[in-house]
């Protein structure tokens, strides 16, 4: 089985939160954490444009990754900044957390 942390990058207008617990109910996921207020500096146009994002850091298994992509962009109707870092590593009990509290596939 393998294992990514997904980062989601929510404008502020959304609840991070709400995200999460339906995230959860689902069994998308099997844990999050939620950084609030993150800002993000990018370059457009030549110049710095800095967005304030809420962003959720969640673990999951890698083959949940599309279709948690899918569920949020239906849920906010908007394209939304998502990607997926691999879990190289880990213990025992962390395994388990991510095998019996996401979905079987």
């Amino acid at each position: 089985m393998n294992m990514v942390n997904i980062i989601i990058y929510l404008k502020e207008k959304y609840d991070a939160k709400e995200l999460v617990t339906t995230l959860l109910k689902e069994k998308l996921i099997a844990s999050a954490s939620i950084d609030l207020n993150n800002v993000s500096h990018t370059l457009e146009r030549n110049e710095i444009i800095e967005n304030v994002f809420n962003v959720i850091t969640a673990q999951s298994k890698s083959l949940l990754f599309n279709e948690i992509v899918n569920f949020v962009e239906k849920r906010f109707e908007e394209k939304i900044p998502i990607n997926s870092i691999p879990i190289i590593g880990s213990n025992r009990v962390f395994n388990e957390i991510i095998f019996n509290k996401t979905l079987k596939v």
